[in-house]
């Protein structure tokens, strides 16, 4: 019997819907699964190892890089694979691929320790309000909002000299780290459109509400998707980068009726079925996962 690895983490092991969903459908396939944490010792065999819920890693990320090349280095197979992960988690090097194959992201300005965030930065940028955050980073952790405005309700806000204390201690104490700067883009109020592939076929889409800098709502699943949100995401899934990818989400934002890629997810992407109130879809999108890793393990 094949024995397939759905690998979390400490925290979330065995605690979400998703990944137990996920178990169950390779069970019924007649594989043996089981939900593992990146944290512990990898004391048995698998065929395949699935990475999944293994979030927060960005906290510790020398640990779960070491975790990943030790899977590398002995030949343990994982999905996604080892370099497309440790590419994607950092955002620099997954926007230098999008840009490489054309693909238009918000715009970006990307900041190491030998640029240290100090207050010339800001002598760079107009009078509009810009997005700050950690090039690896994970649920809007250290993520601010930087604005010549005197409106205190936006959660997360922050002034420029706080934020040049907060990053330089965090470039500092991390040297593997990045700064990215973007602009504020509005029209996220209107939510994110996050296209889910699983190994080149588009399962569904969900409409996101992030809700660093307004209010949370709840994640839903469109049916009619701008084309072209369609039309962008399908590009980037055919990147020969991501070649042999097993899932991913596309995330976009529609400004002025155009798409713009806001993040490629490869490394843990959440497939968000746990919102989708229509029970045969979210069957069929973990039917579909179920399967596309049956067929690679066979």
């Amino acid at each position: 019997m094949k024995k397939v690895g759905i690998v979390s983490c400490d925290k979330w092991i065995d605690k979400l819907e998703e990944d137990n969903n996920l178990k169950n459908a390779l069970i019924n396939l007649g594989i043996d699964a089981k939900i593992i944490s990146w944290q512990q010792p990898l004391e048995e065999k698998y065929d395949l190892l699935v990475l999944k819920s293994v979030w927060g890693y960005q906290n510790f990320y020398k640990e779960f890089k070491n975790w990943l090349l030790y899977v590398k280095n002995n030949n343990i197979p994982l999905v996604n694979d080892v370099d497309m992960v440790l590419n994607n988690i950092m955002k620099d090097i997954q926007f230098n691929i999008l840009e490489k194959n054309n693909v238009d992201f918000i715009d970006t300005i990307f900041l190491d320790q030998s640029k240290l965030l100090n207050k010339n930065i800001f002598e760079m940028l107009d009078d509009k309000s810009y997005v700050f955050k950690p090039t690896i980073s994970g649920s809007g952790e250290n993520t601010y909002l930087v604005t010549n405005s005197n409106d205190k309700s936006v959660p997360n806000t922050i002034q420029k000299e706080d934020i040049v204390k907060i990053y330089n201690k965090m470039l500092d104490d991390n040297s593997y780290c990045k700064i990215m700067i973007q602009p504020f883009i509005s029209e996220i109020s209107n939510g994110e459109y996050s296209c889910i592939f699983i190994d080149g076929k588009l399962t569904h889409t969900m409409l996101r509400f992030p809700n660093i800098f307004h209010e949370k709502r709840r994640p839903y699943l469109v049916d009619n998707v701008p084309d072209s949100i369609i039309q962008l995401a399908r590009v980037v899934e055919r990147i020969k980068e991501f070649n042999n990818y097993l899932y991913m989400r596309v995330d976009m934002v529609l400004v002025n009726s155009k798409a713009k890629i806001m993040e490629v997810e490869l490394a843990d992407p959440d497939l968000l079925t746990k919102y989708i109130d229509d029970s045969n879809v979210k069957s069929n999108v973990i039917k579909t996962f179920a399967k596309k890793i049956e067929r690679r393990v066979r």
